[in-house]
């Protein structure tokens, strides 16, 4: 697929823009996963168990239930994910202390190496092609992040049963 043109004007037909906006993130994440999992000198674990190993990273002890809710997938097919990341060594399942049938999930430090060692080669990846950009490419995505971060958190929150709010900053005040 042939590049866009950088000097066009940008289109402001928001189902245009929305279908680039998700067609650009989608392909961004899977070929960097491609060129991670090429770079790693271990076996690529598949994508949902890296998912749930960097929810469970970001937010230690979390429940099953509460995995599955997240990452929008069936309470059974985490419980299985879950147990081939347990198998593997990856995550430990301890009884809840208020509720012994409910399992709250701790990576084990051989998940956290690997997580740091994905995180390091990806981040690694991205400095070399933010690199071969222009100045003012890196300053127009820079600028351009943290409206991409307001549709995340404003996601997150819909996901989460609140209403999403998009609003802008206010006038004046640096994202970054």
């Amino acid at each position: 697929m042939p590049a866009a043109s950088i000097d066009a004007a940008p289109s402001t037909d928001l189902d245009a823009l929305a279908g680039r906006l998700a067609r650009a993130a989608g392909r961004l994440r899977r070929r960097l996963n491609r060129q991670v999992r090429a770079g790693m000198d271990s076996d690529p674990l598949p994508e949902a168990q890296l998912e749930i190993l960097r929810l469970v990273n970001r937010r230690p002890g979390i429940r099953i239930h509460d995995v599955a809710a997240e990452l929008g997938l069936a309470s059974n097919t985490v419980s299985t994910l879950v147990h081939s990341l347990t198998g593997a060594g990856f995550v430990d399942r301890i009884a809840d202390a208020g509720d012994g049938r409910v399992a709250r999930l701790r990576l084990r430090p051989v998940a956290e190496v690997r997580l740091q060692r994905w995180r390091d080669r990806r981040g690694e990846i991205l400095a070399a092609r933010l690199s071969e950009l222009t100045t003012g490419d890196r300053l127009l995505l820079a600028r351009a992040l943290p409206v991409l971060e307001r549709i995340v958190d404003s996601l997150d929150e819909e996901t989460a049963g609140g209403a999403p709010a998009l609003a802008a900053p206010p006038e004046g005040s640096h994202d970054g």
